[in-house]
């Protein structure tokens, strides 16, 4: 086998191993896609709605454990961001208080445990 022979085989074995990658990641997205498709049809009603899930009834003020100083607002903005991040499974807010760690603010701390997050 001469030497042009060898470059010629090698990039057809080159471009055919590139062409096939590409065609089963495409093959893959559309799968993904897909499957997304199906999981989001199981969500609807038969009327074609999506379900909504519920609010959780708001629990009067008076029922949490708030330490002094923390405004009304301030407690419905956690409550709210609470019920946004886990749901219904997540119960209800039963108390606020501050923070023990005064050394670092908080986006001190979110910068420490994004720099130090392993890989």
């Amino acid at each position: 086998m001469s030497l042009d022979q060898k470059i010629q085989l090698s990039v057809i074995v080159l471009l055919t191993g590139l062409v096939i990658v590409f065609i089963v990641l495409i093959f893959l997205t559309y799968v993904i896609k897909g499957y997304g498709r199906v999981l989001n049809g199981l969500q609807t009603n038969s009327d074609g709605k999506k379900e909504i899930s519920e609010p959780l009834a708001a629990a009067p003020l008076q029922s949490l454990s708030v330490q002094g100083g923390i405004p009304e607002e301030t407690v419905a903005v956690i409550s709210a961001a609470v019920y946004a991040l886990y749901g219904t499974s997540a119960g209800r807010v039963t108390g606020i208080r501050r923070s023990s760690q005064p050394s670092r603010s908080a986006w001190g701390m979110a910068g420490l445990l994004e720099s130090t997050r392993p890989f």
